[in-house]
């Protein structure tokens, strides 16, 4: 049963009535919480509206307190760099839904961006160059190495925790590497090496159990 002036089904109206055994339709039934029936684009669009007012909103008040304490632009600076950082961290789900690997180079090049900013706001790049985004770079090559790995196999199981292992222990080889050659110490590998002489034993072992 509809209602006459809006024509939505009437939720409970079909209670005690006989109902066709042939009929697989499944019944209409409105939800409460879901008064103006959005879509699942729409909700997305709605969520990344109400996120940004909300960034937006936070950025202008702290823009506005150093204003009026210091007459001028020095720690809100930081404080709005960081929070468009979030900010664009919490839509890319809603702007990229579908699209992991375009979302996730997104993410990867803001986080480079924003690593130099926040160390070029004083005048000078000092960890950014050397420390900072060489990390941030080999974070998201190991991270999309893994997961292409993990993506590719069709039995996913215990496995899936030892390609974890071999990229961890990869990305701590990397690490030291990066420490070592920003820091002007670089030379032979030591407790990266140990650490991956740990791990590689483990993911050898997990895909051993996985196979039987």
């Amino acid at each position: 049963v509809e209602c006459p002036l809006c024509g939505m089904a009437i939720q409970g109206s079909d209670i005690g009535a006989s109902r066709d055994e042939n009929d697989e339709r499944t019944p209409r039934l409105i939800d409460p919480e879901d008064r103006y029936r959005l879509s699942a684009a729409e909700r997305r669009r709605l969520g990344m509206e109400l996120i940004s007012l909300a960034a937006a909103l936070a950025a202008t008040a702290l823009i506005l307190i150093d204003l009026l304490s210091d007459a001028r632009l020095s720690w809100s600076l930081y404080a709005v760099v960081s929070l468009a950082m979030a900010w664009l961290a919490s839509i890319t789900p809603f702007a990229f839904h579908g699209k992991a690997w375009l979302g996730m180079s997104t993410l990867g090049v803001a986080v480079i961006a924003y690593l130099l900013t926040i160390d070029g706001l004083d005048g000078n790049l000092t960890w950014s160059a050397g420390f900072g985004v060489p990390i941030a770079m080999l974070t998201g090559v190991v991270v999309a190495f893994t997961a292409l790995m993990i993506r590719g196999i069709r039995v996913k199981g215990i496995n899936c925790l030892g390609i974890g292992a071999i990229g961890l222990a990869l990305y701590l080889v990397g690490l030291e590497v990066i420490l070592g050659v920003a820091s002007g110490t670089a030379g032979r590998l030591y407790w990266s090496v140990v650490a991956a002489l740990t791990l590689v034993p483990v993911a050898i072992l997990l895909f051993y159990v996985h196979r039987k």
